[in-house]
């Protein structure tokens, strides 16, 4: 069945409504409309214009990079089911490695979320933090997979490699 799609008022307010679709649709419907809403705000904030077929190639990479995270964190944190409920001892970190504990937060009641991150050093020593509130209310994991993107992009902006991601 093909993508149904509302734009304007609905009952439960403006915005975008997809009825039905497959969902392969229904994520890249959604990935391009928040892609457009978010160009509009660069150009509206920062007079930043970019083609359509820019933002759809961008929405789709998007959405390719986040179908492999999930293989990427399979092969990268060798999760076994047999750790659920063993117990995990501190150790401390290597000389050149960093840890970064990263946390996530959703409010119903003021509907926005917010996460922080913070980088130890090999001597268990701050070495840099930070903390995000958006006014954008995200179901609780959902929040937490965009802290670790965050995080992750943050720490790339720092040049801080060899990471051991806490969440």
């Amino acid at each position: 069945m093909g993508a149904v799609m509302e734009f304007g008022s609905a009952s439960e307010g403006k915005g975008i409504y997809v009825r039905s679709a497959a969902l392969g649709q229904c994520c890249r419907i959604l990935t391009i409309a928040w892609c457009l809403w978010f160009h509009r705000n660069l150009i509206v904030w920062k007079q930043k214009d970019v083609f359509a077929a820019e933002i759809v190639a961008k929405a789709d990479r998007f959405l390719t990079e986040w179908k492999d995270t999930r293989a990427v964190f399979t092969r990268v944190q060798r999760f076994s089911m047999s750790f659920v409920n063993s117990r995990v001892d501190w150790e401390k970190l290597v000389v050149d490695l960093f840890k970064c504990n990263v946390g996530a937060a959703s409010s119903f009641r003021l509907g926005c979320s917010s996460f922080s991150a913070i980088i130890w050093d090999h001597n268990s020593t701050c070495f840099r933090g930070c903390s995000v509130t958006i006014n954008t209310m995200w179901e609780v994991r959902m929040a937490e997979l965009l802290a670790i993107r965050e995080a992750l992009s943050w720490m790339n902006t720092l040049n801080v490699a060899n990471v051991v991601l806490e969440s």
